[in-house]
């Protein structure tokens, strides 16, 4: 139950890709950092409490430095998405060429700052800290340290940890951006730990993490590109552009706006999806 044990060799062979380069390596590793430590969270109850925080604190700071640069590729692609889709006339208002050029030159800033940051990445990953905590992380799913009610009543104790999971997804409420990746983050915990159950609860923890799924990909569009609107408005005021590509770049952020709330049309159907899951 969990799958703790598949997770962890998951998360170990994705570490190892970074450090040769492997492509999709960072983002692939962020994601098993995230799974473990949604388990951790969600399941708290059947692991015994302090060893089960302990890990989850130190995977949190493994997660904060890929973080750093899955982000700065995430930034990157998104700003060469918006020139390819000038340049292929998917955009209805197509940019000229001095947005263009800006636009460009952003993106290769945040490629070189991505670069960067996975080679200090790399740096650490070669520190006694990180190779100490995968092998903790290995121990600890080969042989997890339950307590009494995860090892003497482990269905039950994952049922209602998935319930109450769910519950905090239906209590999360607001309209700010952080509100709504507070949302986000819980809808994510909740995904991860019904998919952790699947063999046990089969179509049931399926059904719950398909819509937990949804919702938490809907909020994420929508932070993404409200984020991308803010670092193009930002990028325009710092960098020495024309006022050409200054209007262009406010257009394109605009657009960016528009279409991250296009993402929350459907938030409330996606919520009732999840309370019927559940």
């Amino acid at each position: 139950m969990f799958s703790l044990v598949a997770v962890s060799a998951e998360l170990a062979e994705w570490l190892v890709a970074i450090e040769s380069g492997g492509a999709d390596a960072v983002h692939q590793a962020r994601i098993r950092v995230r799974r473990l430590r949604s388990i951790l969270s969600v399941d708290r109850r059947a692991f015994e409490k302090n060893e089960a925080k302990r890990l989850r604190r130190r995977l949190g700071v493994l997660g904060s430095q890929l973080g750093t640069a899955r982000d700065l590729d995430v930034r990157a692609d998104a700003l060469a998405a918006l020139i390819a889709d000038a340049e292929t006339g998917a955009d209805a208002d197509p940019l000229d060429q001095a947005t263009v050029d800006a636009v460009t030159a952003f993106s290769a800033d945040a490629r070189a700052a991505h670069a960067a940051a996975v080679t200090a990445l790399v740096g650490e990953l070669h520190g006694r800290a990180h190779r100490q905590l995968l092998a903790d992380a290995v121990a600890f799913a080969a042989n997890p340290p339950l307590s009494a009610l995860g090892a003497e009543h482990p269905r039950r104790t994952a049922r209602k940890a998935l319930a109450k999971a769910g519950v905090r997804v239906l209590e999360q409420d607001g309209d700010t951006l952080e509100e709504r990746h507070a949302a986000r983050k819980a809808a994510r915990r909740l995904r991860y730990a019904a998919e952790a159950v699947t063999d046990t609860f089969g179509r049931d923890a399926v059904r719950v993490a398909a819509a937990a799924e949804a919702l938490q990909n809907a909020l994420g569009d929508h932070r993404d590109l409200v984020l991308l609107a803010t670092h193009l408005r930002q990028k325009a005021e710092d960098a020495a552009i024309s006022p050409e590509a200054e209007a262009g770049i406010a257009r394109l952020a605009d657009r960016c706006d528009e279409r991250a709330e296009e993402h929350l049309s459907g938030l409330d159907d996606l919520a009732d999806a999840v309370a019927r899951a559940l």
